[in-house]
């Protein structure tokens, strides 16, 4: 092996390395306490190191959040099953679950989505990071919108925008999410996360409905 590939390999390790230390930290002493020099301490490297393969906190942020989607995208993939051919209500109701499933398994990668979403990390890193970041985003709303799109084109749905109903079904089961995950919510409200999950899901998929199929019927 050459040199140059050998260099480059270790230091592609020593980079996920960094990062591997860094989901720990983040894990445990919380996104926003969390420091630099924790992430060097448990990487056991010097702050300075750190800086030569990121340029800041918040771009390392940025890398594990895009772990995080790649994880879900391949629960979303999974879900929609492209290879099947599913009633489109199917389809919707397999990707909100496992978008429950992505939060239950991966809390941390939710949460960061969360403080992606509230903070100004964004501000705070390369742009094309935050392009990545982004078309992340569009690519995993778009399997929604697919879904949304095959049922009206099935007459299963009435005539809407794809992107926009898709959004607003996003939207909502995110919301439910983070509500549920407050402590204080749950029991003034009395339901699990499942169960304002699924009362969501029917109330969306009820506003959906083509009605001029079902009177044709």
């Amino acid at each position: 092996m050459a040199t140059s590939e050998r260099r480059a390999r270790e230091k592609e390790q020593r980079r996920l390395e960094i990062l591997e230390a860094a989901r720990e930290v983040f894990s445990t002493k919380g996104i926003a306490e969390a420091t630099v020099e924790d992430v060097a301490a448990a990487a056991e490297l010097g702050k300075g190191t750190i800086y030569l393969y990121f340029s800041s906190k918040e771009e390392i942020l940025a890398h594990l959040l895009l772990e995080g989607f790649d994880i879900l995208l391949g629960k979303l993939t999974e879900a929609y099953a492209p290879s099947q051919d599913l009633a489109p209500t199917e389809r919707l109701g397999r990707l909100t679950a496992a978008y429950l499933n992505f939060f239950k398994e991966n809390p941390f990668y939710f949460r960061l989505m969360v403080a992606f979403d509230r903070g100004r990390l964004h501000e705070k890193i390369p742009p094309e990071l935050g392009e990545e970041i982004k078309a992340k985003n569009q690519e995993a709303l778009q399997w929604v919108a697919r879904a949304v799109n095959d049922g009206i084109k099935k007459g299963v749905f009435r005539p809407c925008d794809p992107w926009l109903t898709a959004a607003a079904l996003w939207a909502s089961i995110h919301g439910v999410i983070v509500l549920m995950s407050i402590p204080f919510r749950r029991e003034l409200l009395g339901f699990s996360l499942e169960q304002m999950a699924e009362a969501t899901s029917l109330l969306l998929l009820k506003g959906l409905e083509n009605s001029a199929q079902k009177e044709g019927t």
